[in-house]
């Protein structure tokens, strides 16, 4: 991984700084944002090399993350939101609320990104998992809604539908977020009560989900209650947390006597 982030900086870069810079990685472990953060590195150092003598002036601490991914996540599950209840409200053939809840994952894996920067010190390999995850199910939803704008109601693969792969994306996206909530609820690298209403409202969105897929049209009336409040509780969930990362990153003004 290392040795393929660096190949990404310009030759000469590497010449210069690329040993001293990937024994840096190497005393670390690297999380999404991590890799994040040197492609955007790489990409600055094509942009603004000047010579040999020239370092990058790209550089992201834990307080750029966290701001960033607060925003994001706040964003997102703000998108993803208002994309459930546009949909709601008014369910049209070309309906923009599903173009909002993409918008949202895309967010919400910016968010993942940023705000696992402390976490993947830590619990490496389960914030890759929590980042993966839903990486690829943002990825197969958004295949799923463009299917579902060009080719309704046509099998795509076998018996599957584009419903077949939005749905199971939304479903890998929930997993995903749980999975990013225990992360943040062992380190402790946010409010532990973002991270539980994040576990529990993904957990609640996977359940409902899980029903209204196998029970059909055939739910009951308390069952399909419980199937919009996983809608509504997963978004939320996101937006706590986003909203906690934000008013921890803002800056305490201490007050006393001149």
């Amino acid at each position: 991984m290392i040795a393929l982030l660096l190949r990404l900086y310009p030759a000469r870069w590497r010449t210069r700084y690329g040993d001293e810079f990937g024994a840096l990685l190497a005393e670390r472990p690297l999380g999404p944002f991590d890799v994040a953060d040197v492609l955007l590195g790489a990409l600055d150092a094509h942009l603004h090399l000047r010579g040999l003598g020239s370092w990058s002036e790209h550089r992201r601490g834990f307080p750029m993350s966290l701001r960033l991914g607060g925003f994001a996540a706040f964003a997102g599950g703000t998108l993803l939101l208002s994309g459930w209840i546009w949909s709601g409200v008014d369910p049209a053939d070309e309906d923009p609320g599903v173009w909002l809840f993409v918008a949202g994952m895309i967010a919400i894996l910016a968010g993942l990104a940023g705000l696992s920067a402390f976490q993947a010190r830590s619990h490496p390999t389960l914030v890759w998992a929590a980042f993966l995850v839903p990486a690829v199910g943002g990825a197969v939803t958004t295949l799923g809604v463009l299917a579902m704008a060009l080719l309704p109601d046509q099998r795509l693969i076998g018996d599957w539908t584009a419903w077949s792969f939005f749905i199971v994306g939304l479903l890998a996206t929930v997993a995903g977020s749980i999975l990013f909530a225990v992360a943040t609820y062992r380190t402790s690298a946010l409010p532990r009560s973002g991270a539980l209403a994040l576990a529990a409202g993904s957990a609640l969105a996977l359940l409902s989900f899980a029903i209204s897929v196998v029970g059909g049209d055939g739910v009951s009336e308390q069952l399909r209650l419980l199937f919009v409040l996983g809608y509504f509780a997963f978004p939320i969930g996101w937006v706590v947390l986003g909203l906690q990362a934000i008013r921890l990153d803002r800056p305490v003004l201490a007050t006393g006597a001149a």
